[in-house]
C-alpha cells in the first residue's frame, strides 16, 4: 500500500494569531463599555431615587397610615450554602399568596406583631403599602434598577472570565 494515501495534514486554524488578538480585545472593549454604561446608569438612577426620597413631603408625596394585619407568613429561601427567611404581612383582607396585598418586614417586626394588630406603613396611593420608605418608589423603575445591578455584576464576571481566558491562552 502506498504512503501517498495516508497523508498527515495539520488542521488549518480558522483564525490566525493576529485575528484572535483583535477579536479578544474587541470583545473586551465592548464588555467594558457595556459595564461602564450599565453601572453609570445605575449610579444616576440611584442618585435620582435618593434625591426623590429626600425631597418627598409627608402628606403631599406620601402618607403614613395604620393598616390592619390580616395574615402573616414567613418564606424560607434556600441557596446553595445558606437559608434565609423573608417575612410578610398581608393587609386589606389579603391572605396568603395574595401578592398585591402584602409587604415585607424585618424578622424582629414580624415577631412583634400578630394578625389583627395595626402597623404604620408608607403609601402613595392608599392601596399599596410598604414598611420601608423606599418601597413607595415607582415599582417598574426601582425593579429595573435592581435588575440592572445584576446585569452589571454579570458583565463584570464576563470581563474577568475573558481576562482569565486571555491569560491562560497566552501561556500556552
Amino acid at each position: 500500500m502506498s504512503n501517498k494515501l495516508v497523508k498527515n495534514k495539520k488542521q488549518k486554524e480558522i483564525l490566525n494569531r493576529r485575528q484572535k488578538k483583535i477579536l479578544f480585545f474587541g470583545i473586551l472593549i465592548i464588555l467594558m463599555i457595556a459595564f461602564l454604561g450599565v453601572w453609570g446608569k445605575i449610579i444616576v438612577t440611584s442618585n435620582a431615587f435618593k434625591t426623590q426620597m429626600e425631597s418627598m413631603v409627608e402628606g403631599k408625596d406620601y402618607f403614613l397610615e395604620d393598616i390592619e394585619i390580616t395574615d402573616k407568613r414567613s418564606e424560607a429561601v434556600t441557596t446553595d450554602d445558606s437559608i434565609s427567611e423573608n417575612y410578610f404581612f398581608y393587609y386589606q383582607n389579603g391572605r396568603r399568596y395574595d401578592y398585591d396585598k402584602r409587604m415585607q418586614v424585618p424578622g424582629k417586626i414580624y415577631s412583634e406583631y400578630h394578625v389583627g394588630d395595626t402597623i404604620t406603613a408608607y403609601t402613595t396611593d392608599h392601596v399599596s403599602y410598604s414598611y420601608y420608605k423606599y418601597g413607595i418608589l415607582p415599582k417598574n423603575e426601582y425593579t429595573n434598577n435592581e435588575i440592572m445591578k445584576c446585569v452589571g455584576v454579570l458583565l463584570g464576571v464576563g470581563i474577568l472570565s475573558l481576562l482569565l481566558v486571555g491569560i491562560v491562552s497566552r501561556n500556552e
